[in-house]
């Protein structure tokens, strides 16, 4: 089984998501942008148990976010088991105007990971120390970093610290991300696709994850069945913490 930490499946169209499904080759931790994704990323997890659900609001769309809705989500966490809160973050990068509203919902989430003891799945560019500094400050004992392309000291505070960098297929075409495969230890790794985003012309997409895995192994020389394992390990860290 592939590991996709990483993937949009409420933006897959049902044909699409059901020809995913019945490939059996994947596990997806599937990430919510706003209330309508969290709650469809919850009844998908209803019917497929392939799919692990998160919840959250995604950075970029943090605008007309109101306190009931914080609160909404609040409950569907203690309602429904759920594990991983996610997309959540800080974007220094894209949408650096909305950052003061941005860290406003950031801390919300937070505090929420630290009092049932979730994990966190984050998009953090160009604010990957100052969600770090976060983590650390709030003792947040898991989160992932997704699609890290930040600097290299501060991979190895995120390594130190127990949590998990994502290596995007993106690697495949881009040469900063695979410099990270490099440098990042292998119990550290995570695999996603970020599907269904399209990147310099590229659909992400967990098709894409075979190609991934092997590049990796070359990166890493080891066998791709022991990367398999590691990175099937990583993923059950990630989620239960241990």
């Amino acid at each position: 089984m592939y590991i996709d930490a990483h993937i949009h499946l409420t933006e897959f169209s049902e044909n699409e998501l059901m020809s995913l499904i019945r490939e059996k080759k994947y596990t997806f931790i599937s990430v919510a942008e706003d209330l309508r994704s969290s709650l469809e990323n919850i009844k998908l997890s209803l019917k497929f148990e392939e799919i692990i659900p998160c919840v959250g609001i995604h950075p970029w769309n943090i605008k007309n976010i109101k306190s009931s809705d914080l609160e909404y989500i609040k409950k569907l966490i203690e309602e429904n088991n759920i594990r991983i809160i996610g997309e959540i973050g800080l974007d220094l990068k894209f949408h650096p105007e909305t950052f003061d509203k941005q860290k406003e919902i950031f801390d919300f989430f937070i505090n929420i990971a630290k009092e049932y003891d979730l994990s966190v799945n984050l998009h953090s560019p160009n604010a990957w120390k100052e969600c770090f500094d976060i983590l650390i400050k709030n003792d947040i004992k898991s989160a992932y970093f997704h699609w890290y392309t930040g600097p290299i000291d501060l991979l190895k505070e995120i390594e130190g610290s127990g949590y998990f960098i994502g290596i995007n297929v993106a690697a495949l075409i881009q040469e900063k991300h695979r410099k990270i495969i490099e440098e990042v230890n292998i119990n550290n790794i995570l695999t996603e696709s970020d599907g269904p985003y399209i990147y310099r012309g590229n659909l992400l997409h967990p098709k894409k994850l075979n190609e991934l895995y092997k590049l990796i192994s070359d990166i890493k020389k080891v066998p791709e069945s022991f990367l398999y394992s590691i990175i099937k390990r990583n993923a059950s860290s990630f989620l239960y913490h241990r």
